[in-house]
């Protein structure tokens, strides 16, 4: 098909004449019954009596224009303005448009604004969901969408909701550039998913969690999670570990979560529990009270690199041997400012290491600088197995390295790293935590038999 095109001249006599023949009009009163097509492209929900800033509960009217827009395979239209819905099912196809910030859907009752169950494709796009604050069960969404293949959402706010704002159960899709504010829980919940791309989208103020991809077995979610800005996760529910992270995965094998800014976050920047083959790639977190980034429990191959980590308690743990935890790459990393302290919840200080890691392990190329007590932690108890540290510089620590000596066979490479300003030793043998040998730069130990440390330059 070939379109038409106008001149200059063509289309600005259309914008005058079109504009003077609308003014001349006299004014006529809307007929709701039927629909009337917005540019031939789809339909005006004004048309079946949807009305802005109305009191009354428009959920009727929503419900049938959606299935009158579903019948024609339409795109539906909402515009600027409130209006009071809840508990909308979202038919095959849906496409609903509003204009970005202008056109808000506002919880009439506690419970989903809207919902998408069993559908193939679902579309939603500058609209706003308003759940004020309504408080709502557990994980339950602003809108919720259940064995959906394809569900997109892009320019879109979900805000002052009771409880999680956008619940997704085996769903796939995509959900873009669109903004999450005042979560009671989290603002993006994902159980079991056919694979998402969440970007650029900004997430404040949550209660608990800000992005959770969580799975009921292990699996390979294949999701991407990149470009996102995540500021002001609290852990009001409390526990250590569960809550109060950026971004955490459960269960969730081979997701990408790359090039994302995180501040303020009670415990975790990003946190892996248990997902395999995950990598974490060139993130920027600031101010956490536990650990930066985490990769813990029964995951296997996770590479952490190119991140920067700033002001925590610990900069990354990637840990857990006693659960399967092992096979990592910790390369390229800055971390700095990761001091011993207090995080919410717990009597004890915790943290003031760079970075920990316990089986199969490589630690390369990372700058680790104000680290209270150790740069480089390797290996935990009896938690230790053919690790790696080469090519790194550690400034101002207590121990620059330290390795632990508990297990009786131990097999780890400490090579090739400067190690400046260290207070309690450049590389140290550890058992449990605390010094047991001088510094092995220095001279060596046959407490320390396995452990190769060579050509580091200490000053």
């Amino acid at each position: 098909m070939t379109l038409p095109v106008l001149s200059r001249r063509a289309l600005l006599a259309t914008a005058v004449f079109g504009t003077a023949a609308f003014a001349a009009a006299p004014l006529r009163a809307q007929t709701p019954q039927r629909a009337v097509p917005l540019g031939g492209l789809g339909l005006d929900a004004s048309q079946f009596g949807l009305r802005p800033g109305s009191p009354d509960d428009q959920s009727r009217q929503l419900q049938a224009a959606l299935a009158e827009a579903a019948r024609r395979q339409a795109p539906l239209a909402i515009a600027p303005g409130r209006y009071r819905i809840g508990r909308i099912a979202l038919p095959e196809g849906t496409n609903l448009v509003g204009v970005r910030g202008a056109s808000v859907l506002v919880a009439a009752q506690a419970g989903p604004l809207l919902s998408a169950r069993g559908v193939g494709r679902t579309s939603l796009r500058g609209l706003t969901l308003d759940g004020l604050d309504i408080p709502a069960p557990s994980r339950e969404g602003l809108l919720l969408a259940e064995d959906v293949g394809q569900l997109d959402i892009q320019d879109c706010a979900f805000t002052r909701a009771g409880s999680v704002g956008l619940l997704l159960n085996r769903s796939g899709g995509s959900i873009e550039g669109s903004e999450f504010r005042s979560m009671r829980e989290s603002a993006l919940f994902s159980l079991d998913s056919l694979g998402l791309r969440i970007e650029r989208n900004r997430v404040e103020d949550c209660g608990n969690n800000g992005i959770q991809l969580w799975r009921s077995q292990t699996g390979d979610e294949r999701s991407f999670v990149r470009g996102n800005r995540v500021e002001r996760i609290r852990a009001d529910a409390g526990g250590d570990g569960p809550n109060g992270n950026g971004i955490s995965l459960y269960r969730a094998g081979g997701v990408i979560i790359e090039g994302n800014q995180l501040r303020d976050c009670a415990l975790t920047f990003i946190r892996n529990n248990s997902g395999t083959s995950v990598q974490i790639l060139g993130n920027q977190g600031r101010r956490c009270g536990e650990v930066g980034l985490y990769s813990e429990f029964a995951f296997e191959g996770a590479i952490i690199a190119n991140n920067l980590v700033e002001d925590c308690a610990q900069g990354a743990n990637i840990t857990n041997l006693d659960h399967g935890g092992r096979l990592s790459v910790f390369a390229n990393n800055i971390v700095r400012r990761a001091r011993r302290g207090l995080y919410p919840g717990v009597k004890e200080p915790i943290g003031g290491m760079g970075v920990h890691v316990e089986a199969e392990a490589a630690v390369t190329g990372n700058v680790i600088e104000d680290a209270s007590e150790i740069g480089i932690s390797l290996g935990w108890s009896w938690g230790m197995r053919n690790l790696v540290a080469t090519g790194n510089m550690v400034r101002r620590t207590g121990i620059g390295i330290g390795v632990s000596l508990v297990p009786k066979q131990r097999n780890a490479v400490i090579s090739g790293n400067v190690i400046a300003e260290a207070s309690r030793g450049a590389v140290v043998g550890t058992e449990y935590g605390k010094a047991v040998t001088g510094d092995l730069t220095k001279a060596p130990d046959a407490r320390a038999a396995g452990v190769r440390v060579e050509n580091n330059a200490v000053g």
